[in-house]
């Protein structure tokens, strides 16, 4: 047996006996779930189901994604981050949610983000989108900003059930030569042929970030040639406030949430497996 395979099998094994000792936690409310990810290494995740899900979402925060979240569900970091922001309007749209933590043996002090392209990272998301199927799939992951690296990553890493059916990638750090200093992107950080699920680009088109502009998107859609389908979604207007790579910027879609939310979550339906 491979090492990938069998780090694969290992993934199932560890979701199922995790998903079991939960029991299943469907018509809950918003809660924390601790998974046993990898061997020793458990993962904390917020988790709500709605009474009769239509399908799955794990939403990964941006910047650093410690979100230091405590055992009654309490977040430590990031309340403001777009997709944890606006979680609860996916529950609404139908969805089971995840938002994931960062497993403890991945974090460093000070909070860095180097760990989104990891094997590891990979592993702990892969048992993470078993437990979701086991809810309600298709199983979608989500990322915004340095989060589109996990999402990438976790899809281009994993096999069979949980490697997660479709992606969005949101204010994504997309190509290395947008990029400064010793950042990461998407083009640079995963095997961009095995992106091979529908895939979703959501961005705004005044987005200031240096390390995201919307001229990447179209660039990056390009090379994604195993995609069996890419879509854009380009959005404007809204509040743009403080620090332009913050969440009160256009980057994360400060004002316009609803929006933004409600036409991802339809393309979600209409693209499903």
């Amino acid at each position: 047996m491979s090492v990938f395979r069998a780090i694969v099998v290992s993934i199932v094994v560890v979701g199922a006996l995790a998903l079991a000792a939960l029991g299943h936690p469907a018509r809950a409310q918003e809660r924390a779930v601790d998974l046993d990810t990898r061997p020793g290494v458990k993962m904390r995740a917020l988790l709500n189901v709605p009474a009769d899900p239509v399908g799955s979402v794990i939403l990964l925060a941006g910047g650093h994604g410690h979100l230091n979240l405590g055992p009654d569900g309490r977040i430590g970091w990031g309340a403001g981050n777009h997709l944890v922001r606006t979680r609860a309007a996916y529950v609404r749209a139908g969805f089971a949610v995840a938002v994931p933590d960062v497993a403890d043996d991945l974090k460093v002090s000070p909070p860095k983000a180097v760990y989104r392209a990891s094997e590891k990272h990979a592993v702990d998301l892969g048992a993470l989108t078993l437990y979701m199927r086991q809810i309600k799939a298709p199983v979608w992951i989500i990322g915004t900003s340095y989060g589109t690296i996990s999402a990438a990553n976790a899809v281009a890493r994993l096999d069979g059930p949980t490697r997660p059916d479709g992606m969005v990638l949101s204010s994504g750090m997309l190509m290395h030569k947008s990029l400064a200093g010793n950042a990461h992107s998407v083009e640079r950080s995963v095997r961009l042929e095995r992106l091979n699920v529908p895939t979703l680009f959501v961005h705004h088109q005044q987005d200031g970030c240096a390390h995201t502009p919307a001229a990447d998107v179209p660039r990056l859609r390009a090379l994604l040639t195993r995609a069996p389908k890419t879509e854009v979604f380009l959005f404007s207007g809204g509040e743009n406030r403080g620090d332009p790579c913050e969440p009160g910027a256009h980057h994360g879609f400060n004002g316009i949430e609803g929006e933004v939310v409600a036409k991802t979550v339809a393309w979600l339906k209409a693209n499903g497996p």
